[in-house]
């Protein structure tokens, strides 16, 4: 119920990037407090199993399981002098020498998009994160839906490559990639694995239930 201003003063600060805001920009975030809210979609989730059950949150920009919250996991010992996009990319390297793959089921709109080995799985309200990386390039934070972007079984070179198709975002019609847009999304993994919600890592879940809120946040300027 009431108006948000956004100022990128995070390590990612993807939402805000996918604003137009540059990372310490505090003037820029202070010009768009003035002017009329526009709204914008949020994403009510719930974790389930493993040692982050039973909580319910709100996102603005989505969450990740898997791989990519394993290697945020890893970001506080990355170098500090690294940016926010090299700090995640020496943690991706880092996490790949304990790659495992866990089976993962994957539903949008009671439909299955994916079953079987993955090495990541994300439900995106905006477009990007890990400081640049666009994992959700066809996001639209005010279309009233979210997208879930799932990968198939890869080993570590692939899952370099995938990578670099990502930090573009040109991944979406790799055939290792599962992509479907809808208004509930359903993970559901063999057993519990790493999971951030809006960047923040919050443990182990076996799933996780995402639902978009449409125009639920009125944003400053966005």
């Amino acid at each position: 119920g009431r108006p948000l201003g956004v100022v990128p003063l995070g390590t990612g600060n993807d939402f805000a990037g996918m604003l137009g805001l540059k990372p310490g920009d505090f003037g820029a975030a202070l010009s768009r407090l003035a002017g009329v809210p526009r709204p914008v979609d949020a994403l009510r989730v719930t974790v389930r199993g493993g040692d982050c059950a039973d909580q319910t949150r709100l996102l603005l920009n989505g969450l990740g399981m898997g791989f990519d919250a394993q290697l945020t996991a890893r970001l506080p010992l990355a170098p500090a002098w690294l940016p926010g996009m090299g700090r995640y990319a020496w943690a991706a390297l880092t996490t790949l020498r304990h790659l495992t793959l866990t089976p993962v089921t994957a539903e949008v709109d009671g439909e299955r998009l994916y079953a079987g080995p993955s090495v990541l799985a994300a439900a995106m309200n905006g477009t990007r994160y890990g400081g640049g990386f666009h994992i959700s390039p066809a996001s639209d934070v005010r279309d009233g839906v979210l997208n879930v972007v799932v990968s198939g079984p890869l080993g570590r070179r692939q899952v370099l490559r995938l990578m670099a198709l990502v930090l573009p975002g040109r991944h979406l019609g790799d055939p290792g990639v599962h992509h479907r847009t809808g208004r509930v999304a359903e993970l559901s993994w063999a057993r519990p694995t790493w999971l951030h919600l809006d960047g923040d890592v919050v443990g182990q879940a076996s799933g996780v239930r995402a639902e978009v809120l449409p125009g639920a946040v009125a944003l400053l300027r966005g």
